[in-house]
Parts: structure tokens; sequence; C-alpha cells
């Protein structure tokens, strides 16, 4: 394939870059996991932050970062960015209370590695986003004369000049283009700076390839940005250093290329590409009011299932991708063998009553730090969630703790609710066991009531639209599906009474 005419872009507003916290390169899978842990832990502390300060330095975790006003250590003002760009937590700027997301959840648990994490989210973050709203000093100065001077927010500015770039996504697409080029597929940090990063649209990696391909062969280059350019770049670089589908090598001058893993599973990783590259994949602002950057952590912070399946990186230590340990199986409903069919024993459902309106109602509202020792903390905080849907509806609601997730009564029904968190790797053994239990428990259920009964199943994440699953529950077993879509009940069903109960 040869190189054609070469039209690149020009910066869509003076001082573009693609900003990024410049601890964010520098996480190992112990940084990550013990801040999140103690973040998690102490979140309702009358002082978290000194309660998480002083668990850091115990476990020799980041480093102390000791104030100079005060002479006291102050890791987690400086850090906590890190998980909240990561979608791991709400911004402390969003939500006062320190709040995980369902993947922060879901990286505590053991359902999701450390390499999955990073990879999916290093894929997944784009611009704008809901985490770089402010403008800066630097910025608004470069702004100063232009039509963009009185702007608002970063956020705006970034859609207003029409920036919708997925950066990950656009350095695979630019290094598998410059393979086919048959021009090396590797980028230095000059060319990073000088090159990707004036791109504000994911189909531009065709004329940055072309553009870099034909620089090499005549030994000409653009110009640098400047140093905040520089230093993001050599940042983005060093977070694509963490993920597994690509790899930078150390000598004068970093050098990025894919990795051996993502070179194995090229065609995968081209499939997500392409998913992440629709744009109804990406996050759309509004007004940038608290209810779009709330959406922002929701979604991001949110397992989706509309994204191809990672394929998961050989984890022979597995520690070092899991320092909490492996997800334990749920041995919820596994009667024993002397109990005949097994035996329901409901109780009033023992979470806590949450004040709030069922407009308002959503994952992060009913957050529990209270769950911060449970071995399923996303599971658990979804049962909170369509617990007290329900009970904002008038609705009984009763548990039990061997058994039935939630069964709940309204308007002379019964719902039976299995919920389950589920990754793309595990959905389908998931659902299939879910669905097992609700029909048991339906079994179980029927002589103890002349209720009619309806079966539910929750899975914790984002579904497509398309998924085979809502004809499956929905048509061919007159179940319901409740998911988690932007941090709130989404309901499928043919039923008008759970729709009006769990939407």
């Amino acid at each position: 394939m040869g190189i054609g005419r070469v039209v690149f872009p020009d910066l869509p507003y003076p001082g573009y870059s693609w900003r990024i916290n410049h601890h964010i390169g520098r996480v190992t899978p112990e940084h990550l996991y013990h801040i999140l842990w103690a973040a998690n832990s102490f979140s309702r502390s009358s002082d978290p932050a000194v309660d998480i300060n002083n668990y850091l330095i115990a476990n020799s975790q980041w480093t102390p970062n000791i104030r100079e006003d005060s002479g006291q250590p102050d890791a987690w003002r400086d850090y906590q960015q890190t998980l909240s760009e990561l979608g791991l937590i709400y911004s402390l700027e969003i939500l006062a209370q320190i709040t995980l997301t369902p993947l922060g959840l879901a990286f505590l648990d053991g359902s999701l590695g450390f390499s999955e994490i990073i990879t999916l989210q290093a894929l997944r973050m784009q611009y704008p986003n809901g985490h770089h709203v402010a403008i800066s000093t630097t910025q608004r100065a470069e702004l100063a004369g232009t039509v963009y001077a009185n702007i608002s927010s970063f956020a705006e500015l970034q859609k207003l000049t029409g920036v919708s770039v997925r950066p990950a996504v656009l350095v695979w697409r630019l290094l598998r283009r410059l393979n086919e080029l048959k021009s090396e597929p590797k980028i230095t940090v000059d060319e990073f700076e000088s090159y990707l990063m004036r791109c504000s649209q994911n189909d531009e990696f065709l004329s940055c390839a072309d553009a870099i391909a034909l620089a090499r062969i005549k030994g000409t280059t653009l110009p640098r940005l400047g140093s905040r350019q520089r230093r993001n770049a050599q940042d983005w670089i060093r977070f694509l250093d963490l993920t597994s589908i690509f790899a930078v090598t150390q000598n004068r001058q970093a050098v990025l290329f894919i990795s051996e893993f993502g070179n194995q599973y090229a065609a995968e990783i081209d499939e997500i590409s392409r998913v992440l590259e629709r744009p109804n994949s990406f996050w759309h602002l509004d007004t940038l009011s608290q209810a779009d950057r709330l959406r922002w952590y929701s979604e991001f912070g949110g397992v989706d299932l509309s994204i191809p399946e990672l394929p998961i990186a050989n984890t022979e230590a597995s520690e070092h991708e899991f320092v909490g340990g492996v997800e334990e199986s749920d041995q919820r409903g596994s009667f024993e063998e002397s109990v005949a069919g097994g035996n329901i024993q409901l109780r009033e459902f023992q979470g806590i009553n949450f004040p709030t309106s069922p407009t308002n109602l959503a994952i992060q509202v009913v957050y529990s730090a209270e769950l911060s020792t449970s071995a399923h903390r996303l599971h658990d905080q979804m049962v909170l969630l369509i617990a007290q849907t329900c009970r904002m509806k008038g609705a009984s609601v009763y548990e039990d703790p061997g058994s039935v997730d939630l069964l709940v009564q309204h308007q002379l029904q019964e719902f039976i609710i299995e919920v389950k968190s589920v990754t793309p790797h595990n959905v389908i053994t998931r659902l299939r066991y879910a669905v097992g239990q609700v029909l048991h428990y339906d079994f179980l259920r029927a002589p103890e009531t002349r209720m009619s009964r309806r079966k539910v199943v929750a899975l914790s994440a984002q579904i497509p639209p398309t998924s085979w699953s809502i004809p499956f529950l929905n048509n061919h077993l007159d179940m319901d599906l409740l998911a988690l879509e932007s941090g709130r009940l989404r309901v499928y069903s043919s039923s008008q009474v759970a729709i009006q109960l769990f939407g």
C-alpha cells in the first residue's frame, strides 16, 4: 500500500492537547488496589483523607507527599484523581462522599484484573469527557483574542470545535496503518506530540499515518507543539505501556509499539476499536450540568457488555493482576443435600433505607460503604438499588441470605429476583445459572402463595439493545431482565407491572 497525498489536520483550537493526570502512567496493581480499597473502606469515616493517608503509609503504598503548609502527608489529595480519571470512583467535585463506580467495585471484587481494567479504560477514554472540564489559566491565555475566549469550560470548548476522539483507539489504528504502509509500526515521543496529538477525530489516523510515513522518508517533521503537550504525550505513552496491547522500548527516547499480546489478538482489538469509533458509543455532553458529569462517571465507570470481549492476557502471576484475590464463587442457593429440593426462608429486607426520590434513584445514591468487606460488593450494591427502587414504589421487599436475592410483592404479584455481577467473560455462564436459580425458587415458592409470580434476572452491567439475552428472557422464557445503564435500572419486560415497578 503506497503513501498518498498527505492532508493533515490543523489544531482545532490554540493549545489543543490530550489532557491527562501525570500520575496515571505510574500506577501499579498494588498501588491501584490499595488506594481503592482504602477509599472504599474509609469513605464514611469522620475524616476519610486522614485514614486513607495513614493506611497508604502503613502499607508502603504511593509516596506520602508531605504538604508544605501543614507538614502532614496528603497522598490522597494528589492520587485520588487517578481513581476518578480511570472511572473507578466518582469525582469528589460531583459527590462529596467517596463513592466507587461499578467498575471500581468489580476491580475490588476480583472479577476484573489490573491489565483488563487499564486496557479497557485506556481504549474507552475520550475527549471531551466529564472529568477534565476546567479551563486552566494557561489555556485561557492561549484562547485570548479568539472566538473561544469566553468559553465556559474545557469540555464545551472541545464540543464546540468538533473534538471527538479516543486516543488509545487512534494510536492502535495508526500503528496498524503504519504496518500496512511498510513503515516501522512504532511511534516516538516526538511523533506522538507532533502528529498524533494534532488529531481530534478518530478517522484522522489515516492522514496522520501518511504524514508520519512521508516525514520518515523525507527526513522532515512537523514542529513540536510545546512543553505542556510534550508532558501530556509522555504521560499518555506511560499510560498505554500499562495496557496489555501496547509496549514501550526505553532507549534514549521512549518508543511505543504494539505488544506481542496485541499482535496475537489484533483481529479482536480491531473489532473493539470499530465499536468504540461509532458515534453512539461516545459520551455526549448536553449543558455540562452536574447530571451530565454524573452520567460520565456512571457510563465510563460502568461495566459495558456492548463492547466486544477483551481477550484475557496470560496472567500466571494472578496475585499481580488480582491483588485482593480472584472473585469468590457465589454460594447463595446451594442448598444442603439433606434438604429435599431446598427451602426458602424469607425475612424483611435488611438493607438500609436511603432518603431519596424515585426520579433520582441511581446506584451512586444507594452506595453503601458498609459493604466494604463484602466478597461481592457490586452484586450487593445492585441488590440495594433494586430493593430501594421497589420500596419507593410502595412494594414489600424480602430476602433470604441463603437463597433468594430479593422477593418483592407488588399489586398482588410476586417478583423473584436473582442478581448477577457479570463481565463479558462470564455473562453467559452466570445468566444460565441465574435462570436455573429463579426457576428453582419459583418451584419452591409455588406451594407457599397463590400470588402470580414473575421471574427476574438482574445484571449489573449495560446491555446492548441488540443483545440475544433480551428476547431469550422476555420472549422465550417470559422473564424480566434488569440492567445497569448509566448508573440506573433499565427494564426489559413485556409486563407493564414490572416496567412500572422497576422503571
